[in-house]
């Protein structure tokens, strides 16, 4: 079984356990109450998508984790100034709205948000996932929100699978 750890509230949480999890794949959210229960487990990946000032206090326990973890997806929109150790440093795949991020979007319509993967990275089988972009189509009646997209693509590409959105 995978373990994801995801930091993020409650909404964002839900959409991710909607898209991603499955039987194989065991989302946790990690929060101020949970954090202290979870420290030991050794995460696949943890997710970053909520700003980390509210845990502050708890960095030491998400420098661990993350350590531990293959990959760390970091939303750099909400998280400018929280730094990792070095070690953490080289599984970051930053995302977000702003140019520097390592997973950004191109264009948004009201149908589909053009991806661009800006840097080359690894997948779980180190396969190299080359630079380019690729257009994720939107369903209107649903109300996912950018930053899930764009946690949803990376999932997806780091585990090989193909990219077809439920959204």
């Amino acid at each position: 079984m995978t373990f994801v750890g995801i930091i993020s509230d409650n909404k964002s949480f839900q959409v991710l356990k909607e898209n991603i999890g499955t039987q194989d794949i065991n989302l946790i959210q990690i929060n101020n109450k949970s954090i202290d229960n979870i420290k030991n487990i050794k995460f696949e990946m943890i997710i970053i998508n909520k700003e980390l000032k509210s845990l502050e206090e708890k960095k030491l326990i998400i420098d661990t984790l993350c350590m531990n973890s293959k990959y760390i997806l970091l939303n750099t929109d909400l998280n400018k100034e929280f730094n990792f150790g070095q070690k953490c440093k080289e599984k970051i795949i930053t995302f977000g709205l702003n140019h520097k991020a390592t997973v950004t979007v191109s264009s948004i319509t009201e149908s589909s948000i053009l991806v661009y993967l800006q840097r080359n990275v690894k997948d779980k089988n180190d396969k190299l996932i080359e630079v380019g972009e690729k257009q994720v189509k939107i369903n209107k009646d649903n109300k996912i929100k950018v930053y899930e997209i764009l946690i949803i693509y990376i999932f997806l590409i780091l585990n090989n699978e193909p990219i077809i959105l439920k959204t």
